[in-house]
């Protein structure tokens, strides 16, 4: 795969650059080359096959793979469920606006809210936990399209269609439950009406909706919001796009929607204390350590600078390896040969769109991108996943603009995305799926869920990955843990209250009890010193139940 890519990115780079060469050239005698005509019975075509991709790849064994869940996505869900029966996250908080999650780390809660309906129509199912993140992806693309087209023509938007349905990144995010995950698909959603809304009022106005709902999603909207926000509210009054009124206004429901999520920011910078509202719940995180994420917090700013600065290159430009669940090895987050198409298309964006509308908010949101990349510290793809949209939008332009001077190209354009995707689509379903179940927890999670089917009065877990937080978490989500239950209001039907009843330890020189009403879920060091006699014993990959 190694070679190929080299072929294909050093083909792609040299197609690129003479198509860059012929576009200063011939601009400079003043010539221009024509649009590429498209019968529409052949775009419709190209649309509904694509649709058809596009819901496929993203559907085809939905809930099964990735295996397992993530332990962010697994908080998520039992916060979620929380506050479908009781309104309270799991510790108990009323409607809190920025969730507790592991204490020192806190975790968005858009997500936990938009599960909240599905687990009461369909139950605490993964289907059911992962919906809100596929249709809003799903959304996305749409509005993608949209927008694409508003801005550039018919034309673009179907190559920017083709481009983001078969993307990696947005496959594999649209997949699994992650908070951080809905922000780029809540902005670009903000991004079409923002664009539509400078002819219709509505349209603006409902885009700080959408604005506001991003400061919900994920921690750093709180500085990479405001930035895209005020470059495109300069611009547009600038360019007499908006009257100070409309900003004025725009700027009222943007804090009115995301006002709560800057306040709970605030309460934890100065260190006020936890407000509560009849409404809803403003928390203070005492143990906080999310400060050390920014730039400005570090110990050495000009190191930390420079560092931010490589780890932007490589998740962008460069696309190197970036953890597992991110990216699979050898297609990148945008396919690795795709670059030099962002650059042709960020070169065409300049030379024959700058005047646009449409294309300085593409732009904005690409400079929004890279400023959340050298402020964050550590920035991988979960962290700078606001600068996808932009780049996928850019290749696009790229692609359609090599096609647009080199007719022909098409052809091997598409057969080569078509191969490309191909692969990708194998290696998802096959050796990347058993790969990230690891990653997933699946094995563990599968023992969990065996134990909690035995039905019994106690249960003695081995501590996952030596991490009691980490496999408590596991153990409330695989096992229906009761909310109350965890808090210590309630106890099960044999008076045991959660530590009680779920025994999280190492299970080294454990002796089963066979007389005991009890389940055990070991590993297998654990397990290899133990006497199973008297026991139902059932092995999942490094792990092994033993119930009565």
């Amino acid at each position: 795969m190694r070679t190929t890519n080299n072929i294909l990115l050093w083909s792609a780079v040299f197609f690129c650059a003479v198509c860059v060469y012929w576009m200063f050239t011939e601009a400079h005698q003043g010539k221009q080359r024509k649009e590429v005509v498209i019968a529409d019975k052949v775009y419709y075509a190209f649309l509904a096959v694509t649709a058809l991709i596009c819901v496929g790849i993203r559907v085809w064994q939905f809930g099964a793979v990735p295996g397992g869940f993530n332990q962010d996505g697994a908080m998520a869900a039992v916060d979620a469920r929380a506050l479908a029966e009781y309104g309270t996250d799991r510790y108990g908080m009323r409607l809190p606006v920025h969730l507790t999650a592991w204490g020192y780390g806190q975790m968005s809660a858009l997500l936990s809210y938009l599960m909240v309906p599905f687990i009461k129509l369909f139950g605490f199912h993964p289907i059911a936990i992962r919906m809100p993140q596929l249709i809003m992806s799903l959304l996305a693309i749409l509005c993608l399209y949209l927008f694409v087209k508003d801005v550039f023509g018919r034309n673009m938007a179907l190559a920017a269609f083709l481009f983001v349905s078969i993307n990696p990144w947005q496959i594999i995010q649209s997949r699994w439950v992650l908070d951080c995950n809905l922000y780029p698909q809540f902005f670009m959603i903000g991004v079409y009406f923002l664009n539509k809304g400078i002819s219709k009022k509505w349209s603006l106005y409902l885009s700080m909706v959408f604005f506001g709902l991003c400061m919900y999603c994920y921690g750093i909207s709180i500085y990479t919001m405001p930035a895209f926000l005020l470059m495109s509210c300069i611009y547009l009054l600038v360019k007499k796009e908006i009257k100070v009124r409309d900003a004025l206004i725009c700027a009222g429901i943007y804090l009115l929607v995301g006002g709560a999520f800057i306040l709970v920011m605030m309460i934890n910078f100065f260190g006020w204390e936890t407000i509560q509202t009849p409404l809803f719940t403003l928390p203070y995180f005492p143990d906080s350590v999310r400060s050390n994420d920014i730039l400005f917090f570090s110990d050495n700013i000009g190191s930390q600078f420079v560092q931010n600065v490589k780890a932007l290159l490589n998740v962008t430009l460069l696309q190197e390896k970036d953890l597992p669940w991110n990216d699979i090895e050898g297609f990148g987050t945008m396919y690795l040969f795709s670059m030099p198409f962002v650059v042709l298309g960020l070169v065409a964006l300049w030379k024959r769109f700058r005047d646009k509308r449409g294309s300085m908010i593409v732009l904005f949101d690409l400079l929004t991108g890279i400023f959340c990349g050298l402020l964050t510290n550590g920035v991988n793809v979960n962290r700078n996943n606001i600068i996808y949209y932009p780049i996928i939008i850019l290749a696009a332009v790229g692609i359609y603009e090599a096609v647009r001077w080199v007719s022909v190209s098409k052809y091997v354009i598409l057969c080569t995305y078509a191969a490309v995707f191909c692969v990708f689509a194998h290696t998802y379903f096959t050796s990347y799926a058993e790969e990230i179940q690891g990653y997933f927890h699946k094995d563990f999670g599968s023992a969990l869920t065996a134990a909690a089917d035995a039905d019994v009065s106690r249960y003695y877990i081995t501590t996952y990955c030596n991490a009691t937080d980490l496999t408590e978490i596991l153990v409330q989500f695989y096992c229906g843990v009761d909310a109350k239950f965890y808090q210590g209001k309630t106890k099960d039907e044999n008076g045991l209250s959660f530590p009680d009843k779920y025994h999280i330890a190492s299970m080294a020189g454990i002796t089963p009890n066979a007389s005991e009403d009890a389940a055990y879920v070991v590993s297998a060091e654990e397990f290899s010193g133990m006497d199973p006699t008297g026991f139902h014993v059932e092995q999942f990959g490094t792990f092994y139940v033993l119930t009565p």
